[in-house]
């Protein structure tokens, strides 16, 4: 009884695999969050532009951050290795597009996947950060991820094995520290300049 009960389990995960692989636009895995913060948008624009002082800090899933250049601009280039769940993830990101005061998107043609430390592939990442106003000082601080695969076979395993819970769940994590960052650094702001 039990083991129908599990294969039954499994066919229904894989046949919803099967059918959002059949759906997605793209062979396409997307994850975002959007939340508040007590900061207004342009404040928390020009904090993240210093994103290089603090992103290892935002999740331990964060390896490593390295911006060529000395300031984030159109087609900056940043290494930027994490880890999330059983998958580690080394991106060559480009800065694609860059909105002062509003939005920041990110492309890595060629991300390397790493999968239990033992099977590898590639993808390309799609990131895009926002911030929105939210009245005169707060904004919706937004960030999506779109992680494109090579095929419908990659597609499918990524989603058997919940790529899409695991990095929605950092992406969370991420946008949760990175609104605590803007806050403090917001609030002390004033105080370092006098």
């Amino acid at each position: 009884m039990l083991m129908h009960l599990v294969q039954a389990l499994l066919a229904g995960w894989v046949l919803y695999s099967l059918w959002r692989v059949v759906a997605a636009p793209r062979h396409a895995v997307q994850v975002g969050t959007a939340l508040g913060a007590a900061c207004p948008a342009e404040a928390a624009f020009q904090v993240y532009m210093g994103v290089r002082e603090f992103y290892l800090a935002l999740s331990p899933a964060h390896l490593k951050y390295e911006m060529r250049g000395e300031h984030l601009g159109p087609d900056t280039v940043i290494d930027v290795w994490e880890q999330a769940g059983f998958q580690r993830v080394q991106h060559q990101y480009r800065v694609a597009a860059l909105v002062p005061g509003r939005r920041m998107d990110l492309v890595s043609e060629q991300s390397q996947v790493r999968v239990l430390g033992l099977f590898r592939s590639t993808s390309r990442s799609e990131v895009s950060f926002r911030f929105d106003p939210d009245g005169p000082a707060a904004c919706r601080l937004g960030l999506s991820i779109c992680i494109v695969f090579p095929n419908a076979w990659r597609h499918l395993l990524a989603r058997l094995f919940f790529t899409q819970a695991i990095w929605q769940r950092h992406a969370e994590q991420e946008m949760q520290a990175l609104a605590r960052v803007i806050e403090q650094r917001y609030q002390t702001a004033p105080a370092t300049a006098a």
